[in-house]
């Protein structure tokens, strides 16, 4: 379940990125980005990339910080797919990515 939480983070990182972006915003949320908004998600991307760079180092050593490379390139390789061909998706696996996120780090505190 760490592996899931660390990709997540990963994930939500990048979608992140990808939303402070104008172009991205607007073509997912069919309006105009603020200022506000582009430096909330960026926060929230920073965050989320350094604490999933955090836990994959802390729980795997040294083969964590490959694990988390591995992350980042599935995290955009996904995204891009996403944004390139199915941009009304967006919302939807974003809900999905952030309901995983909740539940794995839920059962890692559990457990």
């Amino acid at each position: 379940m760490m592996e899931l939480l660390q990709f997540s983070l990963c994930f939500l990182a990048f979608n992140c990125f990808a939303l402070a972006k104008f172009n991205h915003f607007r073509d997912v949320f069919k309006k105009k980005l603020t200022e506000k908004q582009r430096y909330r998600f960026l926060t929230i991307a920073w965050i989320t990339i350094l604490l999933s760079l955090g836990l994959s180092v802390m729980s795997e050593g040294g083969y964590g910080a490959l694990l988390f490379c591995g992350y980042m390139a599935l995290s955009a390789l996904m995204l891009m797919i996403l944004y390139s061909f199915t941009v009304s998706w967006v919302k939807h696996i974003s809900a999905i990515n952030v309901s995983v996120l909740v539940l794995s780090g839920l059962s890692v505190m559990i457990f």
